[in-house]
């Protein structure tokens, strides 16, 4: 491993993570708003939540779903091309474990914006899908299934992803390089996260908390008999 080309990468994928589509985005449908703080209502409730991550979901939460997928699709390329060159042009693979670790950092602490960005979620599986995609649907399942069934909390659910990734890497490489970099980005992606988790403890103490969990367990309820319902229309249908 050369020490000078690592250097060279580290710097270029921490220039290039530090690009803010959602800013880029922001500008054009959300001219003048100012993207580092926004406050969601929570469904269900009176209460809102506060963020400060300016991402894909800061657009979505403010702008409608249409930006938000525009800007993770930019920011998964952002990472997946960068990534697909240093897989077919350098010699080593732990240059694009390297180079996909500081694109996230620069997406999380961007240098031209204060060290204020996103939390790298779509980075993360730009470069995944080059890496090891089965562990995209994995990771994704776990974090759905374990945030929702078992823990029971929505937040962790769609927040959790990225830890999966760790017994993952280990359970299929053991000690390596891939395993190394899942801690890697794990530490950069929950310390970016902190400011939110700060924000959702002390929401986690208000009767709104509870109130959002019902309203959620109402929500899921009545999908499932909805489903039901369709499912049971098919059948009878297909009896005729």
């Amino acid at each position: 491993m050369d020490l000078l080309l690592s250097l060279i990468i580290s710097f270029s994928g921490y220039l290039i993570g530090s690009i803010s589509f959602t800013r880029i985005i922001g500008k054009l449908v959300l001219a003048g708003e100012d993207l580092e703080r926004s406050i969601v209502q929570v469904e269900g409730t009176d209460e809102s939540f506060t963020f400060r991550a300016v991402s894909a979901t800061t657009l979505r939460a403010r702008a409608g779903a249409k930006y938000g997928i525009i800007t993770s699709i930019l920011d998964l390329l952002k990472a997946a091309l960068p990534i697909v060159i240093a897989l077919n042009f350098l010699d080593s693979q732990v240059y694009a474990y390297l180079l996909s670790a500081f694109i996230i950092l620069g997406h999380d602490f961007p240098i031209y914006y204060r060290f204020r960005g996103g939390r790298g979620a779509s980075c993360l599986l730009g470069s995944l899908i080059f890496f090891d995609w089965p562990s995209i649907p994995v990771t994704l399942a776990l974090s759905l299934g374990i945030g929702l069934l078992v823990i029971d909390d929505a937040f962790i659910a769609y927040l959790s992803m990225p830890i999966y990734l760790i017994p993952w890497t280990i359970l299929t490489t053991g000690a390596s390089q891939f395993s190394a970099y899942a801690i890697a980005v794990n530490v950069i992606y929950w310390s970016a996260l902190l400011p939110e988790i700060r924000e959702y403890r002390k929401f986690r103490r208000t009767v709104a908390y509870t109130k959002a969990k019902k309203a959620r367990h109402e929500r899921t309820k009545k999908r499932i008999a909805e489903i039901l319902v369709k499912l049971k229309i098919k059948r009878k249908r297909a009896r005729v």
